[in-house]
């Protein structure tokens, strides 16, 4: 999509389609209103052009904004629209906040048709931005919106198409694109290394585990932020199977990984100060004659020892090692994100990310970028009376502490791998994946956290 800005008024732009903002009250006159165009958020109406228009343009498309809106507004009214706009080549749209036009239209517009055998190719291919010229604001806006594009794509292809050394290779394709320096441990360096969550949670896959890093160095006087991404490429449950229902998005359960990497990528192409190093811990939990058994104990990478007593309760045995490794680095701050427990859905429901951690300046942070991008998060407790019910009587911990509360129980299991260093826990369970779509997208993946965690890095 090539992006411009353009002087002219709406009236006066040639153009396929004028998209413009209309806001509720008498002055929308009683023909659109008796089409029902209210001119309420979320509401959207397509006028052809008539003989007598003033606009040249061939049609226009009302969008339902409150005249205050600010630039979350903008970005959700956009996204929601995009649909709409599929098919007419060239795209005018009178809207401020050009950032947020830019990523409302790229991720309200984005279609995961990679399987499809005729794809449709209905992509705006010119827009033309009616508002003061801010080529920056595009052009992070485009940064942004193509890293969330990175994870959905990731994220939304089939299991059977992404093991977890596929994974490892477009992490190495997209560093060498990039010029970022990319890792990739495979089993055997696993088992040197003492990475005994990850082994143990691919032990039953005909397709083995790996430890995928990559690298961004700032500008090497701003400090640096570890990023661990759960990167579980398909969960079966492992010896606790899964329904088939559940077991149905699990090719999703690597949004965690998807997310880290993409972070990385952006952070490198808007040139931040603040170095990265990203993570991600990435097998397969298969059922198998060589799976990890309940009762069996696994040794992390940096000793502790931990009683796997739920099969299903994977993704906290990975991030375990993945966090004790960045924890070796000693960042200025890690932060994890996964697709990790139930319970934050039954807590938050789809549109809210739990958060936890254990340092305030962090967490705020954090919470203040997740409120300037329009991702919401809810910080939960690290409710620490819990964590004798993670104590195992036969190793240091075990992965399950009872039904209730396991998003606490997964965070304060976690925070023994961070070795003292600021950290922060995004479980974007319900976040990452949704079957509905939203203002910003279809259903399927949805790249949360993205945005916020490059707003995050990008404040530093």
């Amino acid at each position: 999509m090539e992006v411009s800005f353009s002087p002219h008024a709406p009236a006066e732009v040639r153009a396929d389609l004028l998209v413009l903002p209309a806001s509720a009250g008498p002055d929308l006159g009683i023909e659109i209103q008796l089409a029902g165009f209210a001119g309420r958020p979320g509401e959207e109406l397509l006028l052809p052009r008539r003989a007598g228009d003033p606009f040249q343009a061939g049609a226009v498309l009302l969008v339902g904004l409150e005249p205050d809106a600010d630039e979350r507004a903008v970005r959700r009214a956009v996204g929601h629209a995009a649909p709409r706009m599929a098919g007419f080549g060239t795209v005018a749209i009178a809207l401020p906040y050009p950032e947020a036009v830019v990523e409302g239209v790229r991720l309200g517009g984005y279609r995961f048709d990679h399987y499809k055998s005729a794809p449709e190719n209905r992509a705006v291919e010119r827009l033309l931005l009616l508002a003061p010229e801010d080529r920056d604001a595009v052009a992070r806006a485009e940064v942004v919106a193509e890293a969330v594009t990175f994870t959905r794509d990731l994220v939304n292809t089939p299991a059977g198409d992404l093991v977890p050394m596929t994974l490892a290779r477009r992490a190495v394709e997209m560093a060498e694109e990039a010029g970022l320096d990319a890792r990739v441990l495979a089993a055997d360096e696993l088992r040197e290394g003492g990475f005994g969550g990850i082994l143990g949670v691919g032990a039953a896959s005909a397709n083995p585990p790996c430890l995928i890093e990559v690298s961004y160095p700032g500008d090497g006087k701003s400090g640096v932020v570890g990023l661990a991404g759960k990167g579980i490429t398909f969960d079966a449950g492992g010896l606790g199977i899964k329904s088939q229902k559940a077991m149905a998005t699990m090719k999703s359960d690597m949004a965690g990984g998807a997310t880290m990497l993409a972070v990385v990528r952006a952070a490198a192409r808007l040139g931040l100060r603040t170095g990265v190093v990203a993570v991600v811990p990435a097998a397969e939990n298969m059922v198998s004659g060589s799976a990890t058994r309940p009762g069996d104990v696994l040794r992390h990478r940096n000793g502790i020892t931990t009683e796997v007593v739920d099969t299903d309760a994977e993704g906290r045995l990975v991030l375990a090692d993945a966090l004790a490794y960045l924890a070796e680095r000693r960042p200025d701050a890690i932060i994890d994100a996964a697709t990790l427990t139930y319970s934050v859905m039954h807590a938050l429901g789809e549109d809210i990310t739990g958060v936890l951690g254990n340092d305030r300046a962090l967490l705020g942070a954090l919470a203040e970028a997740a409120e300037t991008t329009g991702e919401p998060v809810w910080e939960m407790p690290m409710w620490r009376p819990y964590l004798e019910r993670i104590k195992s009587d036969v190793a240091d911990f075990k992965n399950d502490g009872g039904a209730h509360a396991d998003v606490i129980l997964a965070a304060l299991f976690l925070e023994n791998f961070t070795g003292g260093v600021p950290w922060a826990h995004l479980d974007f369970a319900t976040t990452a994946y949704l079957d509905k779509a939203t203002d910003l997208g279809p259903a399927g993946a949805t790249g949360a956290m993205v945005r916020t965690l490059i707003s995050y890095l990008a404040s530093r």
